[in-house]
């Protein structure tokens, strides 16, 4: 017998849950993304039994999750290692991932040293949509500037953040001292898939 439709799995994360009483989807919405995935997290995994590194990248997660929610953000996914975060805001974005950095750079683990994080941050449009079927299905986000910032997270050394000059001006505009964290990386970066277009990126040191 066919799964009862009534008891299909659905996920929506809390902010897209807000967007739904506002307007159908798909909707188009200028979001800021942050990847955030564990450095060297093969070595994570083949170093330790499964059910270590399960808890490690499970104290990982339940850190990256606290401080989006309370930086008013929320998660998209939770991906291996990674996870993609949206905020509505490009000031509480960036606080939230130096607020990830530090808050990992003091969490200890029995098992291993303190995980280092890997993040990206990037702003623009993008269109939320539901994809899957009427038994499983989940809410995606869609937009160039989400593959920017995947792109640019293989860019950052461990425990780096790394951003596009979009949000660095926008940062100068909103919140010019969160700005002046952020220093060039490079001015002329080539990002596969972006044939033609060279990125603008800063970083955190």
């Amino acid at each position: 017998m066919a799964p009862d439709a009534a008891h299909a799995h659905t996920f929506l994360p809390g902010l897209v849950g807000n967007y739904l009483t506002q307007q159908a989807l798909p909707m188009r919405k200028e979001l800021t993304v942050l990847f955030v995935d564990i450095a060297d997290s093969t070595a994570t995994v083949v170093h330790h039994p499964p059910e270590v590194a399960l808890a490690l990248v499970q104290s990982f997660m339940e850190v990256v999750t606290n401080i989006a929610l309370a930086y008013c953000g929320d998660v998209k996914d939770y991906e291996g290692d990674g996870a993609l975060l949206y905020f509505e805001s490009v000031s509480e974005a960036a606080q939230a991932a130096l607020a990830i950095r530090e808050a990992l750079a003091c969490l200890r683990t029995p098992q291993a040293d303190p995980l280092q994080a890997r993040l990206s941050l990037n702003v623009g449009g993008v269109v939320i949509g539901v994809i899957g079927t009427a038994l499983r299905r989940s809410v995606a986000l869609i937009g160039p500037s989400i593959n920017l910032a995947a792109r640019l997270l293989k860019q950052v050394p461990p425990g780096g953040i790394i951003a596009t000059e979009t949000v660095v001006e926008r940062l100068r505009q909103e919140a010019p001292e969160l700005a002046r964290r952020f220093h060039l990386w490079n001015a002329r970066l080539e990002l596969k898939g972006f044939h033609n277009e060279l990125v603008t990126a800063f970083h955190v040191p």
